[in-house]
């Protein structure tokens, strides 16, 4: 009887080695006791027949590609390294196939070369993966849904267009370091993309596991990413004005796409809780001020809230500018002092009321609303009539609110 063709037979042309469901060849085999000597023979035949499709193979050892050159684009598709496999100083002009990959043990990519299309989507990493000194130049290097069960490195690497890694699951130390060259300069990871580097929707097992160290994030998405723990140290955000910014807040938006307010906030919240733990206040006020702009651009937020927001952002930055309170506040306090003295204001003791082109009844006048706004309550003047009375009530709200504001302010300045 004829034997069956093995389920791969468009890759492998062999036919199943024994009654398995479904039927496998030697090579596409899961069996790890199957011989070796009958696997290595007939994988030295399928290199010179199908050269580098090793689609859906299982590699029952170590798999030695190292200092290796593919010169066409190799496929890697739902391949299995069940004992690992060294990648070291390969090259791949025109790229690879990684999609579905498992490597059961560690795998080495140290100082491969990647000159096209990569695709890591769906591959498992069940023990270390080490992309020490890799580069990926030419098209974006893609790490979609991957899942790195163990420590991953990528200190330093070399990204020259982008990098997805959105969706990955990090359930080890995850680490992306920026390289030094002979002259000791530093040049941080991700600072020569051209395009974005995509961490949304990463999962982290554990928060402070995921490490960034002398790294460009100026290109770095990041909505949906827990980043309260994660390290950030000599790296660089985005920069518009006077404050940092995360890149998720300012990327050009896609036709017909909208920003996620919210998520936006939830990230840049985190970050302030990441920074304030780290002691980095000023850091910290940026991305608490990022927060707050958040909440009063989306539109789901309440109208009376965006009203209050609108308030605290004009008068003191959301808590985090110190001079614009001491500007509203003197405004308030001539247009106050210009209210008295237009709608009328006297001395308490009967005489006339003080008059607008005087310019001692100006200071005089100024001076009395300055204690109205620090609620002294002065005595010595009296408003005239319910509008010149509505002035003080309004000044006696406002003031301190502004005052409070400035005080706050101050304090988070000092605390830095």
């Amino acid at each position: 009887m004829e034997k069956p063709k093995c389920e791969h037979y468009k890759v492998c042309r062999l036919y199943a080695e024994s009654d398995t469901e479904p039927p496998l060849c030697i090579l596409h085999s899961k069996n790890p006791d199957k011989d070796k000597e009958l696997f290595k023979t007939s994988l030295k035949k399928h290199r010179r027949e199908r050269v580098h499709d090793f689609e859906g193979i299982f590699f029952p050892e170590i798999v030695d590609f190292s200092y290796a050159t593919f010169a066409d684009k190799p496929n890697f598709i739902d391949t299995t390294f069940s004992k690992g496999a060294d990648f070291s100083v390969a090259e791949f002009p025109d790229g690879a196939y990684f999609l579905g990959a498992t490597f059961s043990e560690r795998a080495y990519f140290i100082g491969a070369t990647f000159s096209k299309e990569t695709n890591f989507s769906h591959a498992k990493f069940s023990d270390v993966a080490i992309f020490i000194n890799a580069t990926f130049s030419e098209e974006t290097a893609n790490f979609y849904a991957v899942t790195f069960s163990d420590a991953a490195f990528f200190s330093p690497a070399t990204f020259s267009v982008g990098a997805n890694f959105s969706g990955s699951r990090f359930l080890g130390k995850a680490q992306f370091t920026g390289r030094y060259t002979e002259d000791n300069k530093c040049i941080p990871i991700f600072s020569e993309v051209k395009n974005e580097v995509d961490f949304r929707g990463v999962t982290l097992d554990q928060p402070q596991a995921l490490i960034f160290r002398d790294a460009d994030l100026s290109k770095c998405l990041f909505e949906q990413t827990d980043l309260r723990k994660a390290e950030f140290t000599g790296v660089s955000w985005p920069k518009q004005g006077r404050r940092f910014r995360v890149y998720d807040e300012i990327r050009p938006l896609k036709t017909n796409e909208t920003r996620r307010w919210d998520h936006i906030e939830r990230l840049y919240r985190e970050l302030k809780q990441n920074y304030e733990d780290r002691r980095d206040y000023e850091r910290a006020g940026d991305f608490h001020y990022g927060e707050k702009e958040m909440r009063r651009k989306n539109p789901d937020t309440p109208l009376l809230h965006r009203f209050l927001l609108t308030f605290y952002y004009w008068i003191s930055g959301y808590g985090e500018r110190y001079i614009r309170p001491l500007v509203w506040a003197f405004c308030l306090l001539v247009l106050c002092t210009c209210g008295y003295l237009i709608l009328g204001i006297a001395p308490a003791i009967g005489c006339a009321p003080l008059a607008l082109t005087t310019w001692e009844d100006w200071v005089h006048v100024a001076l009395y609303g300055l204690q109205v706004m620090t609620l002294l309550r002065p005595t010595d003047l009296v408003p005239l009539g319910n509008l010149a009375t509505a002035v003080k009530v309004a000044q006696s709200l406002l003031g301190p609110i502004i005052f409070g504001l400035f005080a706050l302010a101050v304090r988070q300045r000092l605390k830095r």
